[in-house]
């Protein structure tokens, strides 16, 4: 059992706070809105720390928007106490952000579970995610522990410039990417189906087909489709009904894909 301070009133805050106190974990929660840190601490039966309250808590974990991190961290760092380990749970800042409560010579890190969210979001719905983790090597410790006690899969990412940010422009990338090429391709056809929601469940499965095989065997061992194959008449007939914008990224898209295929031949 740890003793650990919330500093956040979100969706993941609350989310957060309701798990750690389910395994055993002796929670506080605080934050600028102490009605909204109140809600959290009732709904996940920790305790509310006042506003400007000493933080005697083992580990700090910061949950607030990334433009806030920094300006929050050098708030707290005067109600710290020695021995505190700071954690953000931010997926595009480094350790920079909490230079204010590094200067004190405490252990500042980071952790961010990498899983796609919105709108509510369940107690649970860190579990089975991969954890990015990162900072000071006592940070590092406590944040592997506590990904692997939330069901968790943490992996390390080096602490130098640039790392973090390439790490969440990657993350971005994909789960914003693949959101945006199902609205394309539902757009595309859906004027072709008298019912379009048969053809979400349809692109849907094709998603979870094709992630499971990268899974497996890697994005090149994944990829199919005519450009894969080489079927330059299909590919010119698919480009011929597209609006400009679909066509203009999807001929993009078959550069890559045929310079993924060229090296998977070559490999």
């Amino acid at each position: 059992m740890r003793t650990i301070h919330i500093e956040g009133t979100g969706r993941v805050a609350r989310a957060l706070a309701l798990r750690l106190v389910a395994v055993g974990n002796r929670v506080s929660v605080g934050g600028r809105n102490q009605v909204a840190a109140g809600a959290v601490a009732a709904a996940s039966a920790a305790h509310l720390l006042e506003s400007g309250a000493p933080i005697e808590s083992e580990v700090l974990l910061i949950l607030v928007q990334d433009d806030a991190i920094q300006e929050v961290a050098v708030a707290l760092a005067p109600r710290l106490q020695p021995g505190t380990i700071a954690l953000h749970f931010s997926g595009f800042h480094d350790c920079a952000v909490l230079a204010a409560i590094a200067s004190l010579g405490l252990p500042v890190g980071w952790a961010h579970p990498l899983g796609s969210f919105s709108g509510q979001v369940e107690p649970n719905w860190m579990v089975d995610l991969t954890w990015c983790v990162g900072g000071d090597p006592e940070a590092v410790g406590v944040a592997e522990d506590l990904a692997q006690e939330l069901g968790g899969k943490p992996f390390l990412l080096a602490n130098r410039p640039g790392a973090k940010a390439r790490y969440h422009a990657a993350a971005s990338l994909l789960a914003g990417g693949s959101a945006v090429l199902f609205d394309l391709a539902e757009q595309l056809v859906a004027q072709d189906l008298p019912e379009p929601n048969l053809l979400r469940e349809g692109l849907a499965q094709l998603v979870f087909s094709m992630t499971e095989q990268a899974a497996e065997k890697g994005p090149r061992g994944a990829l199919t489709g005519p450009a894969a194959r080489g079927d330059t008449s299909v590919l010119e007939g698919q480009l011929e009904v597209m609006d400009f914008r679909t066509r203009k990224l999807y001929t993009q898209l078959i550069a890559h894909m045929q310079e993924m295929a060229l090296d998977s031949e070559q490999g």
